[in-house]
Protein backbone atom coordinates (compact mmCIF):
# COMPACT_ATOMS: atom_id res chain seq x y z
CA UNK A 1 0.00 0.00 0.00
CA UNK A 2 1.01 3.70 -0.55
CA UNK A 3 1.28 6.13 1.81
CA UNK A 4 -1.42 8.08 0.02
CA UNK A 5 -4.65 7.02 -1.85
CA UNK A 6 -5.28 9.38 -4.79
CA UNK A 7 -8.13 10.94 -3.15
CA UNK A 8 -6.33 12.26 -0.14
CA UNK A 9 -4.35 14.86 -2.06
CA UNK A 10 -6.45 18.17 -0.92
CA UNK A 11 -5.21 21.15 -0.50
CA UNK A 12 -3.87 21.24 2.82
CA UNK A 13 -0.34 21.83 4.48
CA UNK A 14 0.09 18.15 5.39
CA UNK A 15 -1.17 16.96 2.00
CA UNK A 16 1.02 19.40 -0.67
CA UNK A 17 3.88 16.80 0.35
CA UNK A 18 3.00 14.00 -1.32
CA UNK A 19 1.25 15.83 -4.20
CA UNK A 20 3.44 19.17 -5.36
CA UNK A 21 6.13 19.93 -8.13
CA UNK A 22 8.68 17.77 -8.22
CA UNK A 23 12.52 18.75 -8.92
CA UNK A 24 14.19 16.04 -10.57
CA UNK A 25 18.04 15.64 -9.68
CA UNK A 26 19.05 16.15 -13.75
CA UNK A 27 17.25 19.37 -13.80
CA UNK A 28 18.83 20.65 -10.20
CA UNK A 29 21.57 22.76 -12.20
CA UNK A 30 19.19 24.25 -14.38
CA UNK A 31 15.98 24.77 -11.84
CA UNK A 32 16.83 28.45 -10.47
CA UNK A 33 15.39 27.20 -7.06
CA UNK A 34 16.97 24.60 -6.77
CA UNK A 35 20.14 26.21 -6.98
CA UNK A 36 18.99 28.16 -4.48
CA UNK A 37 18.65 25.51 -2.25
CA UNK A 38 21.89 24.20 -2.82
CA UNK A 39 23.62 27.61 -2.35
CA UNK A 40 21.43 28.08 0.86
CA UNK A 41 22.43 24.93 2.16
CA UNK A 42 26.27 24.73 1.42
CA UNK A 43 26.13 28.07 3.02
CA UNK A 44 24.48 26.65 6.29
CA UNK A 45 26.77 24.11 6.02
CA UNK A 46 29.95 25.83 6.15
CA UNK A 47 28.97 28.30 8.59
CA UNK A 48 28.42 25.57 10.93
CA UNK A 49 31.95 24.89 10.47
CA UNK A 50 30.70 21.04 11.22
CA UNK A 51 29.58 19.18 8.05
CA UNK A 52 28.72 15.92 10.53
CA UNK A 53 26.25 18.26 12.26
CA UNK A 54 25.07 19.14 8.52
CA UNK A 55 24.22 15.60 8.22
CA UNK A 56 22.40 14.49 11.13
CA UNK A 57 19.85 16.93 10.62
CA UNK A 58 19.66 15.44 7.16
CA UNK A 59 19.05 12.51 8.68
CA UNK A 60 16.71 13.48 10.95
CA UNK A 61 14.64 15.53 8.26
CA UNK A 62 15.20 12.04 6.10
CA UNK A 63 13.59 9.59 8.74
CA UNK A 64 10.47 12.15 9.19
CA UNK A 65 9.33 11.15 5.79
CA UNK A 66 7.31 8.32 4.74
CA UNK A 67 8.40 4.94 3.54
CA UNK A 68 6.67 5.51 0.51
CA UNK A 69 6.93 8.65 0.35
CA UNK A 70 8.64 10.39 -3.19
CA UNK A 71 11.47 11.93 -1.33
CA UNK A 72 12.41 8.53 -0.08
CA UNK A 73 12.05 6.33 -2.99
CA UNK A 74 14.26 8.40 -5.47
CA UNK A 75 16.43 11.90 -6.05
CA UNK A 76 13.75 14.03 -6.31
CA UNK A 77 12.46 17.35 -4.27
CA UNK A 78 9.00 18.89 -3.98
CA UNK A 79 9.00 22.54 -4.37
CA UNK A 80 8.02 22.44 -0.37
CA UNK A 81 11.03 19.82 0.09
CA UNK A 82 13.42 22.13 -1.79
CA UNK A 83 12.81 24.87 1.45
CA UNK A 84 13.86 21.76 4.01
CA UNK A 85 17.30 23.63 5.82
CA UNK A 86 19.38 22.80 9.07
CA UNK A 87 16.55 23.49 11.64
CA UNK A 88 18.98 23.39 14.81
CA UNK A 89 22.33 24.22 13.61
CA UNK A 90 25.77 26.54 15.36
CA UNK A 91 25.11 30.09 14.65
CA UNK A 92 26.83 33.62 14.83
CA UNK A 93 24.20 35.63 13.23
CA UNK A 94 22.43 37.94 15.60
CA UNK A 95 19.38 36.31 16.52
CA UNK A 96 19.71 36.56 19.87
CA UNK A 97 15.72 36.40 20.78
CA UNK A 98 15.96 32.80 19.12
CA UNK A 99 18.93 31.37 20.48
CA UNK A 100 19.60 28.95 23.30
CA UNK A 101 22.25 26.48 24.42
CA UNK A 102 22.02 22.68 24.96
CA UNK A 103 23.40 20.81 27.28
CA UNK A 104 26.59 20.11 24.59
CA UNK A 105 27.38 24.16 24.52
CA UNK A 106 25.68 23.90 21.06
CA UNK A 107 23.95 26.99 20.43
CA UNK A 108 20.18 26.04 18.95
CA UNK A 109 18.57 28.95 16.78
CA UNK A 110 14.82 29.12 16.36
CA UNK A 111 15.02 29.20 12.44
CA UNK A 112 10.96 28.23 11.95
CA UNK A 113 9.84 30.33 14.68
CA UNK A 114 7.76 33.20 12.25
CA UNK A 115 6.66 30.02 9.74
CA UNK A 116 5.48 27.84 12.84
CA UNK A 117 3.31 30.65 13.66
CA UNK A 118 1.10 29.78 10.10
CA UNK A 119 1.66 26.32 10.36
CA UNK A 120 -0.16 26.66 14.00
CA UNK A 121 -3.05 28.24 12.49
CA UNK A 122 -3.68 25.46 9.63
CA UNK A 123 -2.84 22.45 12.34
CA UNK A 124 -5.86 23.28 14.56
CA UNK A 125 -8.39 22.07 12.16
CA UNK A 126 -6.76 18.61 11.90
CA UNK A 127 -5.39 18.36 15.79
CA UNK A 128 -7.78 15.98 16.51
CA UNK A 129 -7.83 13.65 13.29
CA UNK A 130 -7.09 10.49 13.55
CA UNK A 131 -6.35 10.51 10.39
CA UNK A 132 -3.51 12.92 10.38
CA UNK A 133 -0.55 12.04 8.66
CA UNK A 134 2.22 12.77 11.29
CA UNK A 135 4.95 11.60 8.40
CA UNK A 136 3.91 14.48 6.37
CA UNK A 137 3.73 16.74 8.81
CA UNK A 138 7.36 15.97 9.86
CA UNK A 139 8.73 16.93 6.36
CA UNK A 140 6.85 19.91 5.98
CA UNK A 141 7.77 21.86 9.71
CA UNK A 142 11.40 21.22 8.49
CA UNK A 143 12.33 19.04 11.28
CA UNK A 144 10.30 20.66 14.23
CA UNK A 145 7.12 18.36 14.42
CA UNK A 146 6.89 18.38 17.84
CA UNK A 147 7.54 22.22 19.06
CA UNK A 148 4.75 22.70 16.39
CA UNK A 149 1.96 20.17 17.60
CA UNK A 150 2.60 20.96 21.57
CA UNK A 151 2.14 24.67 20.91
CA UNK A 152 -0.80 24.10 19.09
CA UNK A 153 -2.29 21.72 21.65
CA UNK A 154 -1.48 24.59 24.54
CA UNK A 155 -2.66 26.97 22.24
CA UNK A 156 -6.02 24.56 21.66
CA UNK A 157 -6.31 24.48 25.41
CA UNK A 158 -5.56 28.01 26.49
CA UNK A 159 -2.41 27.43 28.54
CA UNK A 160 -0.09 30.14 26.56
CA UNK A 161 -0.79 33.47 26.69
CA UNK A 162 -2.49 34.40 30.02
CA UNK A 163 -2.49 31.09 31.98
CA UNK A 164 1.08 30.16 34.01
CA UNK A 165 3.28 29.44 31.30
CA UNK A 166 4.90 32.21 29.10
CA UNK A 167 4.88 31.08 25.68
CA UNK A 168 8.71 31.96 24.65
CA UNK A 169 9.71 29.82 27.87
CA UNK A 170 7.80 27.04 26.22
CA UNK A 171 9.49 27.25 23.06
CA UNK A 172 12.74 27.40 24.72
CA UNK A 173 11.83 24.34 26.59
CA UNK A 174 10.48 22.82 23.56
CA UNK A 175 13.00 23.66 21.18
CA UNK A 176 15.70 21.74 23.44
CA UNK A 177 13.56 18.78 24.10
CA UNK A 178 12.96 18.28 20.20
CA UNK A 179 17.01 18.93 19.77
CA UNK A 180 17.95 16.16 21.80
CA UNK A 181 16.01 13.45 20.39
CA UNK A 182 17.76 11.53 18.43
CA UNK A 183 17.04 10.24 14.58
CA UNK A 184 16.69 6.64 15.62
CA UNK A 185 14.02 4.77 12.88
CA UNK A 186 11.54 4.68 15.72
CA UNK A 187 11.80 6.64 18.63
CA UNK A 188 12.25 9.79 17.38
CA UNK A 189 10.62 13.33 17.38
CA UNK A 190 8.22 12.16 14.41
CA UNK A 191 7.00 9.39 17.13
CA UNK A 192 6.72 12.15 20.14
CA UNK A 193 4.61 14.08 18.28
CA UNK A 194 1.95 11.55 17.69
CA UNK A 195 2.25 10.36 21.07
CA UNK A 196 1.14 13.86 22.15
CA UNK A 197 -1.34 14.13 19.12
CA UNK A 198 -3.21 10.68 20.02
CA UNK A 199 -2.70 11.70 24.21
CA UNK A 200 -5.27 14.83 22.97
CA UNK A 201 -7.03 12.51 21.00
CA UNK A 202 -7.83 10.18 23.73
CA UNK A 203 -8.67 13.50 26.07
CA UNK A 204 -11.23 15.06 23.91
CA UNK A 205 -13.34 11.59 23.61
CA UNK A 206 -12.67 10.91 27.50
CA UNK A 207 -13.70 14.71 28.48
CA UNK A 208 -17.02 14.12 26.94
CA UNK A 209 -17.82 11.70 29.71
CA UNK A 210 -15.96 13.41 32.69
CA UNK A 211 -16.56 16.64 34.39
CA UNK A 212 -13.73 19.34 34.75
CA UNK A 213 -10.41 18.21 33.84
CA UNK A 214 -7.86 21.13 35.38
CA UNK A 215 -5.82 22.84 32.73
CA UNK A 216 -3.77 21.80 35.19
CA UNK A 217 -3.95 18.15 34.50
CA UNK A 218 -3.99 18.83 30.72
CA UNK A 219 -0.81 21.12 30.60
CA UNK A 220 1.22 17.80 32.42
CA UNK A 221 -0.38 14.94 30.01
CA UNK A 222 0.70 16.76 27.20
CA UNK A 223 4.13 17.81 28.16
CA UNK A 224 4.83 14.02 29.47
CA UNK A 225 3.39 13.08 25.87
CA UNK A 226 6.18 15.62 24.47
CA UNK A 227 9.34 14.22 26.42
CA UNK A 228 8.17 10.74 27.02
CA UNK A 229 10.97 9.22 25.03
CA UNK A 230 13.87 12.37 25.30
CA UNK A 231 16.78 10.86 24.57
CA UNK A 232 16.07 7.38 23.33
CA UNK A 233 18.95 5.33 22.49
CA UNK A 234 17.14 3.24 19.95
CA UNK A 235 17.51 0.38 22.00
CA UNK A 236 14.98 -1.37 25.01
CA UNK A 237 16.05 -1.62 28.67
CA UNK A 238 17.52 -4.70 28.53
CA UNK A 239 20.18 -4.22 26.08
CA UNK A 240 21.15 -1.37 28.06
CA UNK A 241 21.15 -3.28 30.96
CA UNK A 242 23.02 -6.43 29.66
CA UNK A 243 25.26 -3.92 27.80
CA UNK A 244 26.42 -2.26 31.19
CA UNK A 245 25.21 1.20 29.95
CA UNK A 246 25.88 4.50 32.25
CA UNK A 247 22.32 4.79 32.32
CA UNK A 248 21.60 1.43 33.78
CA UNK A 249 24.24 1.77 36.36
CA UNK A 250 22.91 5.45 37.25
CA UNK A 251 19.05 3.99 37.46
CA UNK A 252 20.23 0.90 39.33
CA UNK A 253 18.34 -1.70 35.84
CA UNK A 254 15.32 -0.23 36.74
CA UNK A 255 13.34 1.26 33.85
CA UNK A 256 16.08 2.59 32.60
CA UNK A 257 14.95 4.66 29.04
CA UNK A 258 11.63 6.27 31.28
CA UNK A 259 13.90 7.14 34.30
CA UNK A 260 16.37 8.87 31.83
CA UNK A 261 13.61 10.70 29.79
CA UNK A 262 11.94 12.34 32.43
CA UNK A 263 14.69 12.81 34.68
CA UNK A 264 16.59 14.56 31.50
CA UNK A 265 13.30 16.55 30.94
CA UNK A 266 13.50 18.09 34.25
CA UNK A 267 17.11 18.94 34.21
CA UNK A 268 16.03 20.86 31.13
CA UNK A 269 13.58 22.96 32.96
CA UNK A 270 15.35 23.23 35.70
CA UNK A 271 19.09 24.07 34.51
CA UNK A 272 18.67 25.64 31.09
CA UNK A 273 18.71 29.28 30.51
CA UNK A 274 14.94 30.18 29.33
CA UNK A 275 13.33 26.86 29.26
CA UNK A 276 11.95 26.41 33.31
CA UNK A 277 8.21 25.95 32.43
CA UNK A 278 7.38 25.78 35.67
CA UNK A 279 8.67 29.18 37.32
CA UNK A 280 5.15 30.62 37.55
CA UNK A 281 3.93 27.44 39.73
CA UNK A 282 3.00 27.46 43.38
CA UNK A 283 5.15 24.90 44.95
CA UNK A 284 2.54 22.67 45.79
CA UNK A 285 1.52 23.07 41.77
CA UNK A 286 5.55 21.90 41.36
CA UNK A 287 5.36 19.39 43.07
CA UNK A 288 2.16 17.90 41.64
CA UNK A 289 3.01 19.09 38.38
CA UNK A 290 6.43 16.70 38.73
CA UNK A 291 4.60 13.53 40.49
CA UNK A 292 1.96 13.63 37.59
CA UNK A 293 4.70 13.69 34.77
CA UNK A 294 6.97 11.01 36.14
CA UNK A 295 4.31 8.95 36.82
CA UNK A 296 2.85 9.09 33.29
CA UNK A 297 6.35 8.76 31.53
CA UNK A 298 7.11 5.69 33.93
CA UNK A 299 3.83 4.27 32.83
CA UNK A 300 5.30 3.77 28.77
CA UNK A 301 7.69 1.24 30.41
CA UNK A 302 6.28 -2.55 28.48
CA UNK A 303 7.60 -3.99 31.32
CA UNK A 304 4.78 -2.73 33.50
CA UNK A 305 2.10 -3.16 30.77
CA UNK A 306 -0.02 -5.71 32.64
CA UNK A 307 -0.09 -4.69 35.89
CA UNK A 308 -0.87 -1.25 34.61
CA UNK A 309 -4.00 -2.39 32.96
CA UNK A 310 -4.91 -4.75 35.67
CA UNK A 311 -5.06 -2.12 37.96
CA UNK A 312 -7.29 0.21 36.01
CA UNK A 313 -9.78 -2.22 35.04
CA UNK A 314 -9.96 -2.89 39.20
CA UNK A 315 -10.44 0.48 39.71
CA UNK A 316 -13.08 0.37 36.86
CA UNK A 317 -14.65 -2.18 38.45
CA UNK A 318 -15.18 0.05 41.42
CA UNK A 319 -16.03 2.55 40.00
CA UNK A 320 -17.32 2.79 36.61
CA UNK A 321 -17.91 6.59 37.03
CA UNK A 322 -14.71 8.24 36.74
CA UNK A 323 -16.60 11.46 37.92
CA UNK A 324 -16.14 9.78 41.48
CA UNK A 325 -12.56 9.31 41.10
CA UNK A 326 -10.66 11.40 43.66
CA UNK A 327 -7.08 10.64 42.52
CA UNK A 328 -6.65 10.22 38.28
CA UNK A 329 -3.08 9.65 38.27
CA UNK A 330 -3.79 6.19 37.26
CA UNK A 331 -6.21 7.11 34.38
CA UNK A 332 -3.43 9.83 32.88
CA UNK A 333 -1.19 6.70 33.05
CA UNK A 334 -3.36 4.78 31.22
CA UNK A 335 -3.83 7.55 28.30
CA UNK A 336 -0.22 8.00 27.77
CA UNK A 337 0.59 4.49 27.92
CA UNK A 338 -2.40 3.97 25.22
CA UNK A 339 -0.79 6.49 23.06
CA UNK A 340 2.55 5.28 23.27
CA UNK A 341 1.34 2.09 21.89
CA UNK A 342 -1.70 3.30 19.52
CA UNK A 343 -0.34 3.46 16.21
CA UNK A 344 -1.96 0.40 14.53
CA UNK A 345 -5.01 1.69 15.30
CA UNK A 346 -4.45 4.49 12.52
CA UNK A 347 -5.36 3.90 9.08
CA UNK A 348 -3.29 0.83 7.61
CA UNK A 349 -0.97 3.09 5.57
CA UNK A 350 0.13 5.03 8.45
CA UNK A 351 0.16 1.29 10.67
CA UNK A 352 2.51 -0.03 8.61
CA UNK A 353 4.83 2.90 8.28
CA UNK A 354 5.04 2.69 12.09
CA UNK A 355 5.09 -1.22 11.73
CA UNK A 356 8.06 -1.01 9.57
CA UNK A 357 9.82 1.79 11.52
CA UNK A 358 10.19 -0.04 14.53
CA UNK A 359 11.45 -3.38 13.34
CA UNK A 360 13.68 -1.62 11.84
CA UNK A 361 14.69 0.07 15.03
CA UNK A 362 14.56 -3.77 16.26
CA UNK A 363 16.68 -5.47 13.89
CA UNK A 364 19.45 -2.48 14.37
CA UNK A 365 19.32 -3.31 17.89
CA UNK A 366 20.01 -6.69 17.25
CA UNK A 367 22.68 -6.43 15.39
CA UNK A 368 24.31 -4.28 18.13
CA UNK A 369 23.51 -7.04 20.52
CA UNK A 370 25.04 -9.66 17.65
CA UNK A 371 28.26 -6.99 17.48
CA UNK A 372 28.69 -7.02 21.37
CA UNK A 373 28.63 -10.73 21.72
CA UNK A 374 24.90 -10.59 23.64
CA UNK A 375 22.29 -12.93 22.71
CA UNK A 376 19.50 -11.58 20.51
CA UNK A 377 16.35 -10.32 21.74
CA UNK A 378 13.23 -11.86 20.67
CA UNK A 379 11.59 -10.00 17.45
CA UNK A 380 15.12 -8.57 16.96
CA UNK A 381 16.77 -10.96 14.51
CA UNK A 382 16.36 -9.71 10.84
CA UNK A 383 17.00 -13.52 9.00
CA UNK A 384 13.66 -14.73 11.02
CA UNK A 385 11.73 -11.23 11.63
CA UNK A 386 8.21 -11.78 10.25
CA UNK A 387 6.62 -8.12 10.45
CA UNK A 388 2.36 -9.04 9.88
CA UNK A 389 2.98 -11.91 12.60
CA UNK A 390 4.64 -9.95 15.30
CA UNK A 391 2.17 -6.89 14.91
CA UNK A 392 -0.57 -9.29 14.79
CA UNK A 393 0.62 -10.41 18.08
CA UNK A 394 0.61 -6.95 19.92
CA UNK A 395 -2.60 -6.17 18.60
CA UNK A 396 -3.75 -9.39 20.28
CA UNK A 397 -1.80 -9.39 23.58
CA UNK A 398 -1.29 -5.67 23.84
CA UNK A 399 -3.54 -2.95 22.12
CA UNK A 400 -6.62 -4.68 21.67
CA UNK A 401 -7.04 -5.48 25.51
CA UNK A 402 -6.36 -1.38 26.02
CA UNK A 403 -8.30 -0.24 23.96
CA UNK A 404 -11.29 -2.26 25.12
CA UNK A 405 -11.03 -0.91 28.86
CA UNK A 406 -10.74 2.24 27.56
CA UNK A 407 -14.36 1.38 26.24
CA UNK A 408 -16.89 3.23 28.76
CA UNK A 409 -14.19 6.03 29.46
CA UNK A 410 -13.75 6.90 26.23
CA UNK A 411 -16.19 5.10 23.59
CA UNK A 412 -15.75 7.23 20.76
CA UNK A 413 -12.12 7.24 20.08
CA UNK A 414 -12.45 3.37 20.94
CA UNK A 415 -15.11 2.55 18.50
CA UNK A 416 -12.99 4.43 15.80
CA UNK A 417 -9.84 3.33 16.89
CA UNK A 418 -10.88 -0.30 16.66
CA UNK A 419 -12.49 0.29 12.84
CA UNK A 420 -9.55 0.72 12.04
CA UNK A 421 -7.96 -1.62 13.67
CA UNK A 422 -10.18 -4.38 12.08
CA UNK A 423 -9.51 -3.25 8.73
CA UNK A 424 -5.51 -3.21 9.85
CA UNK A 425 -5.52 -6.57 11.26
CA UNK A 426 -7.16 -8.17 8.04
CA UNK A 427 -4.14 -6.71 6.06
CA UNK A 428 -1.77 -7.65 7.98
CA UNK A 429 -3.23 -11.37 8.25
CA UNK A 430 -3.25 -11.02 4.12
CA UNK A 431 0.40 -9.92 3.85
CA UNK A 432 0.63 -13.20 6.17
CA UNK A 433 -0.87 -15.49 3.78
CA UNK A 434 0.94 -14.36 1.33
CA UNK A 435 4.09 -15.12 2.93
CA UNK A 436 5.31 -11.74 3.09
CA UNK A 437 8.07 -10.96 6.30
CA UNK A 438 9.30 -7.81 6.09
Amino acid sequence: PTEHSSNSCQDSLYTKHACGHHIKSSDVAARPEARCWLRRMLRRVFRALNPARWVTSFARWWLHMPPHSPCRNGPVLNSMAAETSIAVHASSSGLNDRRQQNHNGITLVDETKEERRQWIAKLKDQVFSWQFSVFEFGGLTRGHPLITMTVTLLEVYDLLDGWKVDRQTVENFLLQVESEYRPNSYHNSIHATDVTQTSAIIMQSFAKQVNDIPKMDIFCIIMASAVHDLGHLGVNNDFLINSKHPRATTYNDKSVNENYHISRAFDIARNSRGCNIFEHFTFEEQKKCRKLMIDMVMATDMAIHFDLLKNFNSQLEAKPDMNEWQERNLLYQMIVHLADIANPARPFHLARGWAERVIQEFCEQGEKEAAAGLAVSPFCNRATMNMPRAQLNFIEIFLKPTLLSFEKSAPEFVSMALQFLEKTIAEWKALEAAGFKM
